[in-house]
């Protein structure tokens, strides 16, 4: 599989991983039918990338609930 990744930034790797996570926003999945052999593929294309979030940094239903209680 061929990955195309047009940015002017590319996340930071993350030592240790033999691969960069990365998170991807607006994601689309468009099938098409490959004309060299007539089998179904797929164009999978994003609006962006981005380095991934810490599990502290991404909000939760309990804590937003919390925060809201506390006010």
């Amino acid at each position: 599989m061929a990955v195309k990744i047009l940015t002017p930034v590319q996340p930071a790797p993350v030592p240790g991983l033999p691969i960069t996570p990365v998170e991807f926003d607006g994601m689309t999945i468009t099938p098409y039918a490959a004309q060299a052999t007539g089998r179904l593929a797929y164009s999978i294309r994003a609006t962006g990338m981005r380095s991934p979030r810490t599990a502290s940094a991404a909000p939760t239903k309990n804590n937003s609930a919390s925060e809201n209680d506390a006010a």
